[in-house]
């Protein structure tokens, strides 16, 4: 029977391949660099990730897996629309400035050309729930009539350049800062 895969050594590994994967891009981790930095001998590396791209696909499904989560935790649900919409945001926002490099990965991963089809998929169907939600909304007339897609990227695009510039800058929000950055975001969907 083989032996159970350590969760620290896994998340090593996860931790080591995002660091590496913004300073080179996806072209340039090489599997020696993940282990090394994940303080593992390669040959071990290859016993959780037979490759590269079994390693980051699996990265990236599991982070979306986490966003997603947090996106539609019940405890976010409201009785408006609006105020579901404003929880989602301010809890994607905090996940984002908590996490960056998983917020850099995601970005980078999703135009590689990395991703396989099947790992699309399952992303597909993880954010069905978040496509719903806006498409009671557009039924409502609460939120702007344009494809979903598009929406999802004006929202994320816009939160992730706040977040990046806020990394760059060594800044932060305070409340009345956050508040003008979410109504922002509203703005930009509401009907």
């Amino acid at each position: 029977m083989p032996k159970a895969k350590d969760p620290q050594k896994a998340k090593a590994i996860h931790t080591a391949a995002m660091k590496l994967v913004i300073e080179t891009g996806f072209s340039g981790l090489k599997m020696a660099d993940v282990a090394k930095e994940a303080g593992m001998a390669t040959g071990t590396l290859y016993i959780y990730y037979g490759s590269k791209n079994q390693l980051i696909n699996n990265i990236y499904l599991k982070t979306k897996r986490e966003i997603v989560a947090l996106l539609v935790d019940p405890s976010h649900r409201s009785e408006t629309f609006y105020t579901t919409f404003r929880n989602m945001w301010f809890a994607y926002f905090a996940f984002c400035y908590q996490n960056p490099e998983k917020m850099l990965f995601v970005e980078q991963f999703l135009y590689s050309g990395y991703i396989e089809d099947s790992i699309y998929n399952k992303i597909e169907e993880m954010v069905s729930p978040l496509d719903q939600f806006l498409i009671e909304g557009q039924k409502n007339g609460l939120i702007k009539q344009i494809d979903v897609e598009l929406l999802k990227a004006q929202m994320e695009g816009a939160l992730h350049e706040i977040v990046k510039i806020l990394m760059m800058k060594r800044k932060s929000l305070d409340k009345m800062q956050l508040q003008k950055c979410f109504d922002m975001a509203w703005d930009s969907i509401k009907q």
